[in-house]
């Protein structure tokens, strides 16, 4: 038999359907944490891990991608494209905010749930950040620390000034310049394409990490909360639903584009959503299909 022609031993697993294998592993969960009760509670740290690689991958991701994609574009266009990429994304999470404010209004998902003490909750006063404030934090002090923290929105910001630059030294008639742009594109390019592969690399764990997660809470918790879950999901499903038809099928319609074919070439990057509960996880997904 040919070298092409051999089965790894793991092969049913890793070429089957992903999505298929995190609901098994979703549902085995659930049945497995109810019937084995504590005594399933050693797996905690496969969920542990499954959770730590996710966070792993964030800031790494959104760097890389982000610098390369804004280093891409030709610096004429990065006004007219950025207007239109900040617009774009004004409306639809204005739309997708309004779409879960209904949702929970209607399910009140957690009602009745005891999330801590009452006297914590009395004790503890919030106090909502000044607008201004809010977009001055979005300017890093320190992009390492921004990125060393998880301080997703300064990285983006530095991100995307940081590829800008390199698009501009990309255009430059300066020789050195130009050089030093195309090499800063190639190495982060390369960073990307390597977070990319890594992505890849966790997603096969998610059915793993998401049976463990759901092992415990059910071994923890019992079927008292069956009813708390199943309201959370049934309000957070019809919520995507509704937003996938009415947003996204109204804004194809409004721009005559093919609503079969968009949701084809989406199917990757909006199952990987899914599982990952990451936008920033989607992203190597999502330009891989572009």
């Amino acid at each position: 038999m040919s070298a092409e022609g051999k089965k790894g031993m793991f092969d049913w697993y890793f070429k089957s359907n992903l999505l298929i294998r995190i609901l098994i592993g979703l549902i085995l969960g659930g049945v497995v944490g109810l019937i084995a009760g504590e005594s399933i509670l050693w797996v905690n740290p496969l969920g542990s891990l499954f959770v730590n690689s996710l966070k792993m991958i964030v800031m790494p991701v959104i760097l890389s991608s982000l610098i390369v994609g804004a280093a891409s574009i030709n610096p004429a266009e990065l006004g007219r494209v950025g207007i239109k990429i900040i617009l774009f994304y004004l409306v639809t999470s204005a739309f997708a905010v309004a779409m879960g404010l209904l949702m929970g209004n209607i399910f009140k998902p957690g009602a009745g749930l005891a999330l801590g003490s009452a006297a914590e909750a009395a004790g503890r006063v919030l106090k909502q950040p000044k607008f201004i404030d809010t977009l001055i934090a979005i300017i890093p002090k320190n992009p390492f620390g921004a990125l060393a923290s998880g301080a997703v929105l300064p990285t983006i910001f530095f991100a995307i000034i940081f590829g800008i630059g390199i698009s501009y030294l990309k255009a430059s008639s300066d020789d050195r310049l130009k050089k030093s742009g195309d090499t800063l594109f190639m190495f982060f390019d390369a960073s990307a394409e390597v977070m990319y592969m890594i992505v890849r690399w966790v997603l096969q764990f998610a059915p793993i990490g998401v049976f463990a997660l759901i092992a415990v809470v059910f071994a923890k918790q019992g079927t008292k909360v069956i009813g708390a879950l199943g309201t959370v999901t049934i309000a957070a499903f019809l919520g995507y639903v509704l937003h996938v038809i009415i947003i996204y099928g109204g804004l194809l319609l409004i721009n005559k584009l093919s609503v079969a074919k968009f949701f084809k070439g989406g199917k990757g990057p909006m199952i990987t959503a899914f599982v990952t509960r990451s936008s920033s996880g989607t992203l190597p997904v999502t330009m891989a299909d572009v």
